[in-house]
């Protein structure tokens, strides 16, 4: 696994040797957070973050396609 971290760089990239049948198991997207409100320390520990912009509803069993 190599590791490719460039100075000043945002995005940090890991490469490896797949095989070139195997499918991706996942994509990320992770938005930049930007520092704004954030809950105080009970309240933060309680939801699982300290931004109400990333606090959201868990919707278990949300797919139903199968």
């Amino acid at each position: 696994m190599e590791c490719n971290l460039k100075p000043g760089a945002d995005v940090i990239v890991v490469q490896q040797q797949c095989p070139d049948n195997m499918p991706a198991l996942a994509m990320l997207y992770s938005p930049w957070q930007e520092w704004e409100d954030v809950y105080e320390l009970p309240e933060a520990i309680r939801r699982g973050t300290i931004f109400p912009g990333l606090d959201k509803p868990f919707l278990e069993g949300a797919c139903s396609c199968v």
